[in-house]
């Protein structure tokens, strides 16, 4: 009980202050980066093709080819995911499913990319 005293002496008003004001900034950030609107399509880029677009309302398996073999992508009910992935240790399909703009899976051994997008072009971040 001592030792709880003495710390309370030591936090000041100014540190309570800036604690809430920085609890309050974590908080909003965090919900605003939850209320990501969805997506309607499904952008699969791999290295040794043009990537496609395809809608995400329709309920399909599709079979892409990359850098090791054939991954399988499944889109279902506006969300998708990988299913199947010749990669060694399966990050990809761990993932789970995806159907925010901006989320991105990738499997990097693969070379494949998917990613959520909607009808207008949306940045996360831009670099110069």
């Amino acid at each position: 009980m001592k030792k709880i005293l003495q710390y309370i002496k030591i936090i000041k008003l100014g540190d309570t202050f800036v604690i809430v004001t920085f609890m309050g900034l974590i908080f909003w950030s965090v919900s605003q980066s939850w209320n990501m609107p969805s997506g309607q399509y499904l952008k699969i880029e791999n290295n040794q093709e043009d990537s496609k677009v395809f809608s995400l309302n329709q309920t399909v398996n599709k079979q892409v080819i990359g850098f090791l073999g054939s991954s399988e992508i499944s889109i279902a009910e506006g969300k998708v995911r990988f299913v199947k992935s010749p990669c060694t240790k399966k990050y990809c399909i761990h993932h789970g499913w995806i159907n925010k703009i901006n989320q991105t899976i990738v499997c990097l051994p693969n070379q494949i990319t998917i990613s959520i997008v909607g009808d207008s072009e949306s940045y996360d971040t831009v670099n110069y």
